[in-house]
């Protein structure tokens, strides 16, 4: 895989470097060209135009090594040898998704052999995250698939808090992803999905003012003004209030059932976010950075179709 590519251009990025790979804006911000409607098409354009590029060929011949992997998946009437190429594929095309996942009947898969052990096909536990991306990414390039709005990933750590436990968690949460509209959490350790539940409110301290200080600069001196090495300190925080119902809005309790290993996610939209102590609304922070980012990457993807640079980067 190439090292990874710090820089506000797209130029060398789309179309040029490996498909998992993430744009580095600063320490903590990074964006992927599936998170973005409008890089997704310009990569689709790009790799219909250059089918046999070693980029798209590396991450087909991955996901092709799956089908070497054998499943076996039991219900109350027999047992069939699949492999772990179809069982990715099953998931993610809805109409077999509806059959597989979303029957009263459980069905079971085992890894080892027709006599198992099995386990519950929704437990998930035969999911890896990065291999689901990259079947993700494949279809966005190849086929018709849902895309996204423009979002940022993250990695801003934030200290977390329930009403019903004395205990603050400082290593357990980050933002995952910030948007126009609000943040999506990681949260990484699945019995909290459950202590979430059973408590009303969600206390959040969140690392906002190196953010506050970047809301008028240009968008290239905001990041490197973000970027600059500066440790987080205790005054930087402000706290937050979320009410826990949060798991019943946005899909939340379903994408967080259905989430591999110990990690699942939450969003929220800005307005969610209440703050207690202060005035200081989230939606003003980080909504106006990721609008210019947008505003700055759309000038790129203008600049490459107007150049034809796709045609130097095959």
């Amino acid at each position: 895989m190439n090292a990874p590519l710090r820089s506000l251009s797209l130029q060398d990025y789309l179309g040029t470097r490996d498909l998992t790979e993430h744009l580095k804006l600063t320490k903590e911000l990074t964006f992927h060209w599936a998170n973005w409607d409008q890089t997704c098409l310009a990569q689709r354009k790009h790799y219909k135009n250059f089918n046999n590029n070693f980029h798209l060929m590396r991450l087909n011949q991955t996901l092709q090594e799956l089908k070497s992997k054998p499943v076996w998946l039991c219900n109350k009437i027999k047992v069939m040898k699949s492999d772990l190429y179809s069982l990715y594929e099953s998931y993610l095309d809805s109409r077999l998704r509806l059959t597989w996942f979303e029957r009263k009947d459980e069905i079971l898969f085992s890894f080892d052999s027709e006599q198992g052990p099995y386990y519950t096909l929704t437990s998930m536990k035969w999911l890896d995250n990065e291999v689901y991306s990259k079947f993700v990414m494949r279809k966005i390039l190849l086929e018709h698939y849902t895309l996204r709005s423009f979002r940022l990933n993250s990695q801003i750590p934030i200290v977390f808090k329930m009403d019903n436990d004395v205990n603050e968690y400082g290593d357990k949460v980050l933002i995952h992803q910030l948007s126009e509209v609000g943040f999506i959490f990681k949260i990484k350790d699945k019995n909290f999905l459950n202590k979430i539940k059973n408590s009303q409110i969600l206390e959040l301290k969140i690392p906002v003012k190196q953010y506050t200080k970047i809301g008028n600069m240009k968008v290239e001196d905001a990041f490197k003004k973000l970027d600059e090495d500066q440790a987080i300190l205790k005054g930087d925080f402000l706290l937050f209030k979320l009410e826990s119902r949060i798991l019943n809005f946005y899909g939340n309790m379903n994408n967080a059932k259905r989430s591999a290993d110990e990690e699942f996610f939450i969003f929220a939209r800005y307005e969610d976010l209440i703050p207690q102590g202060h005035e200081t609304e989230l939606k003003a922070v980080f909504a106006p950075l990721v609008e210019k980012t947008k505003v700055h990457f759309t000038k790129n993807l203008e600049e490459l179709e107007n150049n034809k640079v796709w045609k130097k980067s095959a």
